[in-house]
C-alpha cells in the first residue's frame, strides 16, 4: 500500500496527469424514482464475473432477518437509473424455488419448518420486492411463478407474502392441452429457440419473458439428484406444463410431439433423438461420470431415486440450455442463507428420530433425511453457468465433474470451467471487492447425483474427485494493457445507496490508491489503497456526507496518475 507522503510526492514529479470531460453524477438524498431501475453497472459490465454477499442469519426461522438479507440485497444490487433502464412499469417476472414436495410427516402435515430447505426463502423474495417498490415498481407489477409449486405456495408463506406485497404468486393457468390453451397470450409466452438441440418452441408461464417484463431467477442452495438445484435448473419451472420435465427421458419428448398436429406448431427438433445419441455417445468418453452405467431395478441393493441416469442427465443439459438460451435475464440469484443437502425431504442425515421412511418412495432402503445449514451467503451474476460452477464449488463438489458446464462450454454459453479462474467479487454493502474464492467457506451438500454403484459409492455423496482444468480450453480473462478508470453509475444515488461506483483495472499486480479532491485539488477522502490483483476492480465514493459542486477523483498505480472530473448534483 501506499502512504500519504510518497504519493503526494511522487504526484507532483508526475507528467502524465490530465483532466476530460467530467463525469455528472446525480444524487438524492430522498427516496424519490427516476422511473428506470437496473442492475448495479458493475455487475451488470462484468457477466464474467461471480458475486458473493455474505450474510449474518442465526437461525433460518427468523423471518425478519432473512427479510432484511432481501432487502439490503435489493437496496445495493438494484439501482435507479436514466431513461436507458428497466421502465418502473415493467412486469418483474420472478422465479423462486417453490416446487412441488410433501409433508415430512404426512399426519403432522406440511410445515414450513420442514421443508423451507427446499423452496428459495419466501421472507428473502419480500425483501426483494420491497426494494423493488422503492425504486417505483408497483405492487401489481410484481410476480412469483413455478410450474411446479402451486400446490405448496399457501403452506410456503408465499401466499401470504403476495397478500403483504401486493403482489401475484401464481398463474391462473399453468397447463396447455389445446390450441386455444397455446394461443391464450394472457397464460403463456411462446419463444421460438433457434438452434434448440431439443426444442424448437417452448412456453413460457406469462410473465416470464413477455416484451414488457424483467426476469429475475431466484434459486436455492440445495442439493438434488441432479446435483446442485441452482440457477440453471430452477428456470425450466418457468415453463408451462407439460412442458417443465427435462428431468426425464423420452417418453416426456414424445407427449409433446404428440400436440404438434393439435397445436399447430413445430415443438420439437425433428434431429432430436439423433444429436442426444450422439452427443451422449461422445459426452460418455469426455465427460465425467458420463460413463456410469444404469443401475438395473432388479440389481441386489438397489436404491437409485428416480432412475436417473445419464441419458436423463445429457437431455436435462441440453433442454436447460435451449430454455436459457431464449430467456434474457436480469440476475440470477441463488439464496443461500441456509442450505439444504439431500433431495427434498430425503437425505444423509439419520441423526435420532430424524431418521423417517422417504415418504416420496416409502423405501426403508434410502432412510434418513435432508438437512437445513447456515450457509450464510447469497451468490449472483448475469451468467448462470457461471453463478452455477461457484455455487458447486461451494457445496463442497468440484464443477468440471458436472455434465451441464461441459455442454454449456460446448455450446458456447460460458468460456470458463476452473472455478478459480472465474473472477469472484464479495459484495459489501453495494461494493464489489475481489476475493479469492478459498476465502469463502465451503459447506458440503451431498447429492445421488450419478451414484457410482459400480464402485459401492455411498448414495449420498460429494462429486468432489479431482478434475484436471488443463484438459479444457479456457478463454483468458479481457484485461486491459494499462490502467483504466471510469466512473459507472451516473444515474441518481439514493439514500439506500449512496454510493458512486468507480471502475478501474490494472495490467499486473499492485499498489493501487484512489482519492476524492475538491475543486481547488485538495485531498477529502481516500477510497482506495489496496494491492490488488491484475483486473477489474471498483471503488465506492459515500456521497452522503458531500454537498452539490465539483470534485476530483486521482488513480495512481505505480508510475501511473490519471485526475478526472466529477460534478456531484444533490438537486
Amino acid at each position: 500500500m501506499i502512504n500519504r507522503r510518497d504519493f503526494l510526492k511522487t504526484s507532483f514529479l508526475a507528467g502524465n496527469i490530465g483532466l476530460i470531460k467530467p463525469a455528472s453524477v446525480f444524487a438524492s438524498g430522498t427516496k424519490k424514482t427516476t422511473g428506470y431501475f437496473g442492475v448495479h453497472p458493475f455487475v451488470d459490465m462484468h457477466p464474467e464475473a461471480v458475486f458473493i454477499m455474505r450474510t449474518n442469519v442465526d437461525y433460518k426461522i427468523d423471518s425478519a432477518a432473512c427479510k432484511k438479507v432481501g432487502l439490503d440485497f435489493g437496496r445495493t444490487v438494484f439501482v435507479p437509473t436514466d431513461n436507458s433502464g428497466v421502465p418502473v412499469s415493467s412486469n418483474i417476472a420472478a422465479k423462486p424455488n417453490i416446487t412441488a414436495h410433501r409433508a415430512v410427516d404426512e399426519k403432522r402435515g406440511m410445515t414450513i419448518e420442514d421443508t423451507m430447505g427446499i423452496c428459495t426463502d419466501v421472507f428473502f423474495v419480500e425483501g426483494i420486492f420491497e426494494s423493488l417498490k422503492e425504486l417505483g415498481v408497483g405492487s401489481k407489477s410484481l410476480h412469483t411463478r413455478d410450474i411446479n409449486g402451486n400446490r405448496v405456495i399457501e403452506p410456503r408463506g408465499y401466499t401470504a407474502m403476495g397478500e403483504r406485497t401486493g403482489a401475484t404468486v401464481a398463474a391462473e393457468k399453468t397447463r396447455i392441452r389445446t390450441a386455444d390453451d397455446a394461443n391464450d397470450s394472457s397464460a403463456f409466452v411462446w419463444k421460438e429457440v433457434p438452434g434448440g438441440v431439443i426444442h424448437e418452441q417452448i412456453p413460457f408461464l406469462w410473465p416470464f419473458n413477455a416484451a414488457d417484463s424483467w426476469n429475475l431467477n431466484l434459486a436455492k442452495f440445495r442439493a438434488h439428484t441432479m446435483g446442485l438445484t441452482l440457477t440453471s435448473k430452477n428456470w425450466q419451472g418457468a415453463d408451462a406444463s407439460p412442458f417443465q420435465g427435462y428431468c426425464q427421458k423420452w417418453p416426456t419428448i414424445e407427449r409433446i410431439e404428440k400436440m404438434e398436429k393439435e397445436l399447430k406448431k413445430d415443438l420439437i427438433n425433428p434431429k432430436a433423438r439423433d444429436l442426444i445419441d450422439g452427443n451422449l455417445k461422445r459426452h460418455s468418453e469426455t465427460i465425467p461420470r458420463w460413463n456410469t452405467p444404469d443401475y438395473k431395478k432388479d440389481t441386489p441393493g438397489y436404491i437409485r431415486l428416480y432412475g436417473y441416469n445419464t441419458l436423463c442427465m445429457e437431455m436435462w443439459a441440453q433442454r436447460t440450455i435451449d430454455n436459457h438460451s431464449v430467456s434474457p435475464m436480469g440476475l440470477h440469484v441463488i439464496e443461500g442463507i441456509y442450505g439444504r443437502d439431500g433431495d427434498f425431504n430425503t437425505g444423509p442425515n439419520p441423526f435420532g428420530s430424524e431418521s423417517n421412511k422417504d415418504p416420496w418412495l416409502n423405501r426403508p432402503s434410502v432412510d434418513g433425511r435432508a438437512w437445513d445449514y447456515m450457509t450464510n451467503i447469497v451468490v449472483f451474476g448475469k451468467n448462470p453457468y457461471l453463478v452455477d460452477n461457484i455455487g458447486h464449488w461451494l457445496g463442497g463438489h468440484e464443477p468440471g465433474n458436472f455434465g451441464l458446464f461441459h455442454i454449456a462450454m460446448e455450446r458456447g454459453k460460458t468460456d470458463m470451467l476452473n472455478p478459480m479462474n472465474i473472477p469472484v467479487y464479495e459484495w459489501m454493502d453495494g461494493v464489489a471487492v475481489r476475493r479469492p474464492l478459498t476465502s469463502f467457506t465451503r459447506t458440503p451438500l451431498r447429492t445421488s447425483y450419478l451414484q457410482q454403484h459400480q464402485n459401492n459409492e455411498p448414495l449420498w455423496h460429494l462429486v468432489n474427485e479431482p478434475f484436471d482444468y488443463s484438459t479444457v480450453t479456457e478463454k483468458k480473462l479481457d484485461i486491459p494493457s494499462g490502467p483504466t478508470s471510469r466512473v459507472l453509475n451516473r444515474h441518481y444515488p439514493s439514500s439506500y445507496n449512496p454510493n458512486v461506483a468507480i471502475e478501474y483495472s490494472i495490467p499486473v499486480k499492485g499498489g493501487v490508491f484512489i482519492e476524492i479532491l475538491d475543486e481547488n485539488g485538495k485531498n477529502i477522502e481516500v477510497i482506495a489503497n489496496s494491492i490488488n490483483d491484475a483486473g477489474y476492480h471498483m471503488a465506492a465514493w459515500n456521497t452522503d456526507k458531500f454537498a452539490s459542486g465539483k470534485y476530483k477523483y486521482r488513480l495512481r498505480f505505480n508510475n501511473y496518475n490519471e485526475v478526472k472530473e466529477i460534478v456531484l448534483n444533490k438537486a
